[in-house]
């Protein structure tokens, strides 16, 4: 571990423990005293008003100037991000701000590998398995210093290394070369690396789609890339790619996520693709290609990803399994509720009612619409349980279980809302209600009471009646 020192007139704002300096025209200094995970903001007393402001800011842009590691690395009408050794910068102007304000963040140290105490096996994995690396937590965790302890170690191998930053504020070797999109586009970053090929790139930090693409690409060329991301728990940082490049090529692109916490590292997830049926489907036909998450640290699977008919899931398994292995289990099922419903409300101009069951799905409808859901050569109903990657038993209302109880209907006149009445253990119960070809599905309320108001479906009960299904029998 070494504290960083440099030589500025911003150093007299800051010492060993301070991490940020927050200034705002006309208000008390704040600064941040502590390290990522464990800070604490102190006020100043002393206000800075608005010409020690703009001197202050003057006095940064002549530094600049007259040094080498100082930069404009974004120069907008009312923002400003400058970067000087290693203070990074930030200026907004009215009316973008309420006032004229300035952040200036500096590390207030740096780590060695083996500052992290990582075990042979971790280091080894870091240093000559893993080539598609995110490193990921919440703004200030330290993700930023554990890329630059990483880099030292590719460094002491002599590999070729190159950053891309903005703006450029990782404290690297002068031979490392550091690229900053405030100068080039991504296409023009692209070319360059592609025919520069160095052995390892690091992305610092991977925000948007073009980010995404960008690392996407360097990686399948065989660059070893190292990201950092923002996300509140590794699988996040996973799922952000997920909404932007193909699913089946996220291991080839990403094969090892780190979490960082506190200056340590609190997990790491390895991904890889097979093919299986994911956990909580039953049937080999449901097999289909799966992410992988296994935790390195524990060797236990964390979570599969795989597609759900047109929806991309991330199932978490291990913290589950802990549990009740039918609460997850109801995980997949909701999922298949929501699919199965969304095609449905498409090919029925009817109700229906759904019961999910393993990997099959109990399917009721009005006997008269089952030919929708068949279709010429059971075409239709193939093309669906294809899509939601479940079976599909299609019944009619005449299957459903009928409920053995006796009710009272009060009606408030023609066309008036109706309430059903319960005996006393129904209280805040499912209730699945039919009449002729329509279906209502509701709850009692505390008095035992189902409330319709379904204008429609009161002058059906009116003319038809009504009959109860026994839901716990579905």
């Amino acid at each position: 571990m070494q504290t960083i020192i440099w030589n500025s007139f911003l150093d007299k704002y800051f010492d060993e423990t301070t991490m940020s300096l927050h200034i705002k025209e006309n208000s008390p200094i704040i600064r941040k005293k502590g390290e990522p995970g464990s800070w604490k903001p102190v006020v100043d007393t002393a206000v800075m008003n608005k010409e020690e402001f703009k001197k202050m800011v003057d006095q940064i842009y002549q530094e600049i100037e007259s040094r080498d590691d100082g930069f404009l690395e974004i120069d907008r009408k009312l923002s400003k991000i400058l970067q000087l050794g290693p203070y990074r910068i930030v200026i907004v102007y009215p009316p973008l701000s309420d006032g004229m304000e300035m952040t200036i963040v500096k590390p207030i140290k740096t780590l060695s590998i083996e500052d992290y105490k990582l075990s042979k096996e971790t280091f080894d994995l870091l240093r000559y398995k893993a080539k598609g690396i995110l490193i990921s937590w919440a703004p200030g965790s330290g993700k930023t210093t554990f890329a630059q302890a990483l880099i030292d170690v590719y460094h002491q191998d002599h590999n070729i290394i190159k950053t891309l930053e903005s703006p450029r504020d990782l404290l690297v070797s002068d031979d490392i070369v550091q690229y900053s999109f405030t100068y080039g586009t991504h296409d023009e970053v692209r070319d360059i690396l592609l025919l520069s090929r160095p052995d390892y790139t690091v992305y610092d930090e991977v925000r948007n789609k073009s980010d995404f693409e960008l690392y996407k690409d360097l990686r399948l060329t065989g660059i070893g890339l190292v990201g950092v991301i923002h996300a509140t728990r590794p699988v996040d940082s996973i799922q952000r790619f997920l909404w932007t490049i193909e699913m089946g090529v996220i291991p080839q692109v990403i094969d090892t996520v780190i979490y960082i916490d506190k200056w340590t590292v609190g997990e790491i997830y390895q991904l890889a693709l097979t093919v299986k049926v994911p956990e909580g489907m039953e049937s080999e036909d449901l097999a289909r290609p799966v992410i992988v998450v296994t935790s390195f640290l524990t060797q236990k699977i964390e979570y599969e990803i795989y597609t759900f008919g047109e929806q991309i899931v991330v199932m978490p398994l291990a913290w589950e399994w802990t549990k009740v292995e039918s609460k997850w289990k109801n995980m997949v099922s909701e999922y298949a509720k929501q699919m199965i419903n969304q095609k449905l409300q498409k090919l029925l101009p009817c109700d229906f009612l759904l019961r999910v069951k393993g990997s099959s799905v109990d399917l009721y409808i009005p006997e008269e619409y089952k030919w929708r859901i068949i279709g010429k050569g059971w075409t239709a109903i193939n093309d669906l349980e294809k899509t939601v990657g479940l079976r599909i038993n299609i019944k009619s209302f005449a299957d459903l279980p009928l409920l053995d109880v006796q009710t009272k209907m009060n009606t408030w006149g023609k066309n008036s809302n109706v309430e059903i009445i319960f005996p006393e253990w129904f209280e805040n119960k499912e209730i699945v209600v039919l009449s002729g070809e329509a279906m209502l599905r509701s709850k009692t309320d505390g008095q035992k009471i189902l409330s319709i108001k379904d204008k429609q479906f009161v002058k059906s009960i009116q003319k038809k009646w009504y009959l109860l299904v026994d839901v716990e029998k579905l």
